[in-house]
């Protein structure tokens, strides 16, 4: 596994450090569990991600990817967790509960409760460890989805903006951690999207209308909020948005008209 993450450092620094930087993962994970490799592999393949952006806290780039981390984790939980809902309610409703089968429909509905469960994670407790499971999930996620075709998602669409969110959480500093507000507004997002578009899955809203767009709306809505909060960083405000709707689009392009 350590070896294709090593790649992904610049030529340069990988001739120079590469050995001291498989010696100390080797070490770290000599008696861990498959969870706690996945993880260290995920730290090493973020920092190399940083260095061959050229992303860090002192940059204006690295400060922009850690404003838009908690709403990127927020968004990925709400679109995730829409289609663990959609999932359950079908199958709830139906007279036999589907089983689960060894196929990319069971690994792209797995994928996405990992990414579920990492991203309520990052935002209400441990960042860091949640972070690095939804960034995992929402790369199992884009490969199942080119696998299974166009019966789940646009096979194009879909998995390139599931990368570019994994690409932007991975590549955040981690030196500049979210703070408790900016993860709740993200987690109040991320509900009043779940929420209402759950309840239309499950027939209790009485209403019948195409909902592609209303994750963007409430993704914008936020933005111009908190723009209008910290007009200082306007700017900042609202291209951290942007960075943070690729999922939502992905969501729009497929359930919408």
């Amino acid at each position: 596994m350590i070896g294709p993450v090593l790649r992904l450092y610049p030529r340069r620094y990988r001739l120079e450090a590469g050995e001291e930087i498989l010696a100390v993962y080797r070490e770290s994970v000599a008696d861990a569990h498959a969870v706690e490799r996945v993880r260290e592999a995920a730290d090493i393949a973020g920092h190399a991600l940083r260095m061959r952006l050229g992303v860090s806290s002192a940059t204006g780039a690295g400060r922009l990817l850690a404003e838009a981390a908690p709403q990127v984790a927020g968004v990925a939980a709400a679109y995730c967790g829409l289609h663990v809902s959609r999932w359950y309610v079908a199958g709830s409703l139906s007279p036999a509960f589907p089983p689960f089968e060894a196929d990319t429909w069971t690994v792209r509905l797995f994928a996405s409760a990992l990414v579920t469960i990492g991203a309520v994670t990052a935002l209400t407790s441990r960042w860091r460890a949640g972070v690095c499971a939804t960034a995992v999930g929402l790369v199992a996620l884009a490969v199942a989805t080119v696998a299974s075709g166009p019966a789940f998602g646009d096979p194009v669409v879909t998995p390139v903006m599931a990368l570019l969110a994994a690409l932007a959480l991975a590549a955040a500093p981690p030196d500049l951690p979210p703070g408790a507000r900016a993860r709740a507004t993200a987690g109040v997002v991320a509900a009043a999207v779940w929420l209402p578009v759950t309840a239309l899955y499950a027939g209790v809203l009485p209403v019948s209308t195409d909902h592609g767009l209303w994750p963007l709306l409430v993704l914008a809505a936020s933005g111009v909020a908190r723009a209008l909060r910290h007009r200082s960083l306007r700017l900042t405000a609202t291209a951290a948005t942007a960075v943070a709707c690729p999922l939502f689009l992905a969501y729009a392009h497929t359930i919408g008209p």
